[in-house]
């Protein structure tokens, strides 16, 4: 080494590893060669196939339709809820008015007065002993007489 120049050998001396230029050795690198059935076959999926568009494509479709779907399902129950609520506040303001009519009209009936006219002035009285009739009925239900009751 009388010229000063440190000669490229293939091994490392010291700490120093040898300086590789990567573009050069990119670029000089030999190029594999493909065999023709591996370059149809990245020629084939770099391509979309028409049939695999279509698909994606049918099922974007249905997706979006189910989903429009669900969200107008949604929308129509939330709004039917709410209509429910209103109706329901509705008629429990309705029956409290209608449960205040009825305590204000019975506390101003004079059950005493009623029975004096009845009495009095109309000759009702108690019915007797052999006057009542009893007739099988289920529950809270009532009887009208369109006929004679059998003796």
């Amino acid at each position: 080494m009388a010229t000063g120049r440190m000669r490229r050998t293939s091994y490392v001396r010291g700490t120093a590893a040898e300086q590789i230029d990567v573009r050069r050795a990119i670029h000089e690198a030999p190029m594999r060669k493909l065999s023709k059935h591996a370059r149809k076959n990245r020629e084939k999926a770099a391509r979309l196939n028409f049939k695999f568009v279509l698909f994606i494509a049918a099922c974007l479709a249905v997706c979006s339709s189910l989903l429009y779907g669900y969200i107008t399902l949604n929308v129509s129950n939330t709004a039917a809820l709410e209509e429910i609520s209103t109706l329901e506040k509705q008629l429990n303001n309705m029956k409290l008015d209608n449960d205040e009519q009825y305590s204000r009209i019975m506390s101003d009936i004079d059950m005493a007065y009623v029975k004096e006219s009845a009495m009095g002035r109309l000759g009702m009285q108690y019915a007797e002993e052999g006057q009542i009739i009893e007739v099988q009925g289920s529950g809270d239900d009532y009887v009208r007489q369109y006929a004679q009751l059998p003796q």
